[in-house]
């Protein structure tokens, strides 16, 4: 019978099914009790599984039931935004160290008695834990880390901080490992908080130039804009020229954003836009000095534009798009 089986299933064209002899013993043997008397057929031998094979089926459930996601996970995190979903829910997007940018829902957060609405504000450093749920993860506990109280005592500073969270969201993928943009963006935050501070202490004590007010801040976004691209495989060009490789002078350079840098004389047709000497010397200070190394600098307010058009054209060319905070920025400024 098994014989016929296959020759059949041959001359059809279809790909062969190999069966263990063990289930035709089984419906041979339903067969008899069915049609006949149980006691007059003969007796069946069912061979079991050959040992390899199940051996093969107990290692793969260990390996399914100990290897399977946990339910639950702690992280720490710092906000980048949220949005109301629901009559008190919120829908919060994260960054964190080792899991990456995530979307998580707070049961709750909008309820004046809520427990984790003062944890999980934008641009605060938590640490959360974090239920897996069916289609978005649930956070369950938030405990506040670093709160940055000074950096929201000023509108400039806070919309930096927006700025820069707004930046990060905007470049990296959900689900996408970011040690280094992760460190970047707290250091920045803290850096933020500490010059919020230095401004309110200077305007108590009137020592504070309105002049040099937001230049050190505007400093610290131009290196973060440098470093963020750098992290995420986009590196401006200010050593060589971007077109024919060659060592940039100390004269007047050339910028475009369709090249990812500066440009020498002799590529001048290439140019989007002229690049002054001093422009170029502290964007170069700004690629290869860490923030906490930079020296303290006075600029005047058209070298920062000058830096801040190039860094700008730059983001707008990798993100096809222009960012809403910088309307706002420049209406502050």
């Amino acid at each position: 019978m098994v014989e016929h089986l296959l020759a059949k299933e041959k001359v059809a064209g279809s790909i062969p099914v190999s069966r263990s002899p063990s289930y035709f013993a089984q419906r041979r043997r339903r067969q008899v009790v069915r049609h006949g008397s149980a006691k007059a057929a003969p007796a069946v031998r069912i061979r079991s599984s050959p040992p390899e094979e199940t051996c093969y089926h107990r290692v793969s459930f260990f390996v399914r039931f100990f290897m399977r996601e946990p339910r639950s996970y702690a992280t720490q995190s710092i906000i980048l935004k949220h949005a109301d979903l629901g009559e008190a829910d919120r829908i919060v997007t994260l960054l964190t160290p080792y899991r990456g940018k995530l979307h998580v829902v707070a049961k709750g957060a909008r309820r004046p008695i809520s427990k984790k609405a003062g944890h999980i504000d934008l641009l605060s450093h938590c640490q959360l834990h974090i239920a897996s749920g069916r289609n978005m993860d649930l956070i369950t506990q938030a405990e506040g880390i670093e709160s940055f109280l000074h950096l929201r005592t000023e509108l400039w500073h806070m919309t930096c901080g927006f700025y820069l969270s707004e930046l990060v969201d905007r470049f990296l993928e959900e689900h996408t490992i970011h040690q280094d943009v992760y460190q970047l963006f707290l250091e920045a935050l803290r850096s933020l908080d500490r010059d919020a501070l230095t401004v309110c202490q200077q305007r108590a004590a009137r020592q504070l130039d309105t002049n040099q007010e937001h230049g050190r801040t505007q400093l610290l976004l131009r290196s973060f804009e440098m470093n963020l691209l750098s992290y995420i495989g986009y590196e401006p060009v200010f050593r060589t020229c971007a077109h024919c490789a060659t060592e940039l002078q100390a004269v007047e350079n050339g910028f475009t954003p369709a090249l990812g840098g500066a440009l020498c004389p002799n590529c001048s047709h290439l140019w989007a836009h002229p690049l002054s000497v001093n422009a170029l010397k502290v964007l170069r200070i700004l690629q290869r000095t860490a923030w906490a190394s930079v020296p303290i600098f006075r600029l005047d307010a058209r070298l920062h534009i000058e830096m801040e058009l190039a860094m700008h054209g730059l983001l707008r060319y990798h993100l096809e798009r222009d960012l809403k905070s910088w309307s706002f920025l420049e209406m502050l400024r």
